[in-house]
């Protein structure tokens, strides 16, 4: 990467995405594992309202059973799954999104639910352990070697659980910096791009990642909006 292709970056995002002061803050659920999965899960080549939907739905379920999904654990929403009657009636019944994780014919609960499984057994059940272990790679093997999901869904899994350093490079997001440097680039460039960009703009990388993927989002959002809680980071 050369200090001219970070100048193209610096100038697309300013004069794309504004001021950042008008971005939002990148979304956290710093006390509810359960919430950073499906958050995590359910953005994975997905648009921003049916993300909203999805995490709005549970909210109100786990409401109404008389519970704070906003401190669920991870076996908070495996035993909210369980007691649906698995993962096919809980993408029916409480999400109502029966989309599959990408390049699987699995419905996206049936992945959170392997994924929180594996890292109980890891002893990580909430995301303050999350953040704790967060460089450990029993942990990370834990929720990448589930099918469908990968090293993207757990950057994004340690960003909405507080982590402020990370990004998501996901399509969107390589698409806005591949217009910006002129080429098509992966994965490991865009991190660094951005990465670099977020520091001389003296913002956090996840909202500097936030910022861009809604502007690029395919639900057609061309501005950034006013931030809410149920958006991607």
């Amino acid at each position: 990467m050369t200090d001219d292709q970070l100048q193209r970056v610096l100038v697309a995002v300013r004069s794309e995405l504004g001021d950042p002061d008008t971005w939002g803050a990148p979304v956290e659920m710093r006390e509810s594992l359960a919430l950073a999965a499906l958050n995590s899960v359910h953005t994975l080549r997905a648009g921003t309202p049916s993300v909203i939907r999805v995490m709005r739905r549970y909210r109100a379920h786990r409401v109404a059973e008389g519970a704070d999904p906003e401190t669920d654990s991870g076996p908070d929403l495996i035993a909210a799954i369980d007691a649906a009657g698995g993962p096919e009636d809980f993408s029916r019944d409480v999400t109502r999104n029966q989309s599959k994780l990408p390049g699987t014919k699995r419905l996206r609960a049936g992945g959170i639910r392997e994924a929180l499984g594996n890292l109980e057994a890891s002893g990580v059940t909430t995301a303050a352990l999350l953040r704790e272990r967060a460089e450990d790679d029993e942990v990370r093997r834990a929720w990448t070697r589930v099918k469908g999901l990968g090293p993207l869904s757990w950057q994004y899994l340690l960003m909405n659980a507080g982590i402020g350093s990370l990004t998501k490079p996901d399509v969107m997001i390589r698409l806005f910096l591949g217009r910006a440097v002129g080429e098509k680039v992966s994965v490991a460039r865009a991190t660094k791009l951005l990465t670099d960009a977020a520091q001389e703009l003296g913002v956090e990388t996840r909202a500097l990642d936030r910022a861009i993927w809604l502007y690029e989002s395919p639900s057609g959002v061309s501005t950034i909006p006013t931030p809410s809680t149920e958006e991607r980071a």
